[in-house]
């Protein structure tokens, strides 16, 4: 079965601005020409680990759609995940250890340092910043402005660090973070997910996400796992993901 085919249960934003790792034709997976910034496949691949990272944002309605996400992705996944969750501080602690409870990924709120591993997720801690570092560090910093921990922030720094190896996934939540994170993930080849308007508490992220043409694929949030690990299998065989 080909990636068209795995997808065709999901949506598709039209027109569909294809960046080089999405690209037609649907009747087979195109090799990738070029990794981050010029570097030919072996020296990304040497100089990341071959690692893929994948960015949730959320906010209201986040962390009931995070437990139906994460508790969805195998242990195994050949990834590792950052989520920035709109929570204050001493609330994102109970929310890692509630995902951690339900998943099979190692799930952990994030400390300033940690090395992105896969199977390995990390949660902004409320109140500070996460951004990733090429090499994939965690820089922790106190969040002057609201809404935090930022989404735009976390996701522009991961497309920097891993270009065409990143996903971002958008979910329910107010106002308009994200949609500038999940550009810059778009832009620099990688594929973005947002949840659907039917399984959204709130269709205001992800809706401006889509209305400004930063969404790949549209999901309701029972499948948004099942695509992260379509996407990801897609990436650690070297090929492009076509939807």
């Amino acid at each position: 079965m080909g990636a068209f085919d795995r997808y065709a249960d999901g949506s598709i934003i039209k027109p569909v601005k294809i960046g080089d790792l999405l690209r037609m034709p649907r009747d087979r997976l195109m090799e990738q020409d070029e990794y981050g910034e010029g570097m030919g496949e072996e020296a990304f691949r040497e100089r990341e680990g071959g690692l893929a990272v994948v960015a949730i944002g959320a906010s209201v309605g986040g962390p009931a759609a995070l437990e139906r996400v994460l508790s969805r992705l195998p242990s195994r996944l050949s990834a590792a995940l950052v989520v920035s969750q709109h929570m204050p501080n001493g609330f994102t602690k109970p929310l890692a250890e509630r995902l951690a409870a339900i998943s099979g990924l190692r799930v952990r709120e994030a400390q300033d340092g940690d090395a992105l591993q896969s199977g390995n997720a990390f949660i902004a801690p409320g109140g500070y910043n996460m951004e990733i570092a090429r090499g994939g560090r965690i820089h922790l910093q106190k969040a002057m402005r609201t809404p935090s921990p930022s989404i735009d922030l976390m996701m522009k720094s991961v497309a920097d660090a891993y270009g065409p190896r990143c996903v971002g996934v958008l979910m329910s939540g107010m106002l308009t973070d994200g949609v500038f994170g999940m550009k810059a993930v778009k832009d620099r080849g990688g594929v973005t997910i947002a949840q659907d308007e039917s399984s959204s508490v709130v269709f205001g992220m992800n809706k401006a996400a889509i209305e400004a043409g930063a969404v790949d694929l549209v999901a309701h949030v029972s499948i948004i796992a099942d695509r992260i690990v379509n996407i990801v299998s897609e990436f650690s065989v070297g090929k492009n993901t076509v939807k």
